[in-house]
């Protein structure tokens, strides 16, 4: 879909309601890290907001309004911390919604939906928690934290209310798993763990309810009711498939636009891989086993 131009460290990446990609890209323009505009019919980049706040941004969400919310684990020069911060979509124009307090180190982040008006959900891998933030008051409430989390990254939010966390190191195996929140209670629960998993980063909710996370080495689709595990895509041989390490993941919403990417369909960010944002169009054969 898009390779080399801008892109140096792709990580997050979301799609809004016309189809166009704006991915978080930690160290674009001059390491100062940014969001990246992506036209998915032609591969052109655009830079959407840079330079101001950020300095490594690291996962973002696009409200109903167009608004990105950034979450970046070291904005305002590293120090005292990192935070949430507001992008207009038309002018990248940046505003600070959170800093500091509870969350430090926000790396991944969600759109909380109807059920949590004018709220995002972020995850704290250094904290070990998940924090609920007021996008109009900046106010902060920790939702969870420590219990079964290692290192939580990636989190996605269903339209029922239940929070996933995609743990890259959770368990005793290491090899990381997804984690349901109770967004009320903070109760964690396991989803799935072990199979395929290596390092899951990231997770969205696909079109038919099952979760879509991205590991380390692949995708892989799992059951929230049952925890099974399916393989999507997945490397190999190096990245004979395309992916080298994948790490963000969006679904296109809403339906489909000419020209635009089909709605149900993903776009993978993969920052290893060339360098490039990928079209995840259907799952190839898996390889033969040894």
């Amino acid at each position: 879909m898009s390779a080399g131009g801008y892109l140096v460290l792709p990580t997050g990446i979301a799609v809004d309601a016309a189809g166009q990609l704006f991915v978080a890209d930690s160290d674009a323009f001059d390491r100062h890290g940014g969001i990246i505009r992506i036209d998915p019919t032609t591969g052109a980049q655009f830079p959407a907001s840079r330079d101001g706040y950020f300095f490594d941004p690291q996962s973002l969400v696009i409200g109903s309004n167009g608004v990105m919310f950034v979450a970046d684990p070291n904005a305002f020069g590293g120090d005292p911390a990192g935070g949430v911060i507001a992008v207009n979509p038309a002018t990248g124009a940046q505003a600070v919604v959170s800093a500091a307090g509870n969350s430090t180190r926000p790396v991944g982040i969600a759109l909380a939906g109807k059920r949590f008006p004018s709220t995002v959900f972020v995850t704290d891998r250094e904290n070990l928690l998940v924090v609920a933030v007021n996008t109009q008051s900046g106010a902060q409430r920790v939702v969870s934290s420590g219990g079964l989390f290692a290192n939580p990254i990636g989190i996605a939010m269903t339209t029922s209310g239940d929070i996933f966390v995609a743990d890259a190191d959770a368990f005793p195996t290491y090899d990381g798993g997804i984690i349901r929140v109770d967004p009320r209670t903070g109760r964690q629960t396991v989803v799935s763990s072990g199979g395929a998993f290596i390092s899951p980063v990231s997770v969205a909710i696909g079109a038919d309810g099952n979760l879509l996370v991205v590991d380390y080495f692949g995708l892989v689709v799992v059951n929230p009711r049952t925890g099974r595990q399916t393989f999507a895509a997945w490397d190999v041989l190096g990245g004979a498939v395309g992916l080298f390490h994948p790490w963000g993941i969006a679904v296109v919403p809403g339906k489909r636009a000419p020209g635009r990417v089909p709605p149900g369909r993903g776009a993978l960010s993969d920052p290893q891989a060339e360098l490039s944002c990928l079209r995840l169009t259907r799952a190839p054969a898996p390889p033969a086993s040894s």
